[in-house]
């Protein structure tokens, strides 16, 4: 909780910097209580398997590749040293704000990408999801990789 605390209050630190926003949809803000609202972030460049979206890890074992990814997240976010960074570039179509996010001077999206925990998106980090796919690395090594987010969430919209 505190790093979500920090997380937000970095945030919002760095839209005033930038002037204020409008946003097109209350879907935007969580209220949280009747004090305390958090906002949805979404990194810019990556894309990631969704929760529930499965991947065979071996031949006989399915895992939960959205699951995985986001522990991943947490894992890096909890064990790299140095200030957390939050930095907004925009917002996207459906009304989150897109953010950069750093430790000290590691790009997050880059290292989730890297390390074969997402799919670059569009071409942002191509070049590292070529390398991890070509070292296997994450979910490349895996029996059957996850598809691509954005055709899992198009397959199962209700």
């Amino acid at each position: 909780m505190k790093l979500f605390t920090l997380c937000l209050l970095l945030s919002i630190n760095a839209l005033a910097n930038i002037g204020s926003f409008t946003l097109d949809s209350e879907k935007t803000l969580y209220i949280v209580d009747g004090d305390s609202v958090s906002m949805q972030m979404r990194i810019a460049g990556i894309d990631t398997p969704e929760i529930k979206q499965k991947c065979r890890k071996t031949k006989f074992k399915t895992i939960d590749c959205g699951r995985l990814a986001k522990d991943y997240l947490k894992q890096v976010l909890q064990n790299l040293p140095d200030e957390l960074l939050i930095e907004p570039i925009g917002i996207d179509h459906y009304n989150r704000i897109l953010v950069k996010v750093y430790k000290g001077d590691t790009d997050i999206g880059k290292l989730m990408v890297e390390a074969g925990m997402a799919f670059s998106y569009k071409n942002t980090y191509r070049q590292e999801e070529d390398l991890a796919k070509a070292e296997k690395l994450g979910f490349w090594g895996f029996y059957t990789q996850p598809i691509q987010p954005y055709k899992w969430r198009k397959m199962n919209r209700r």
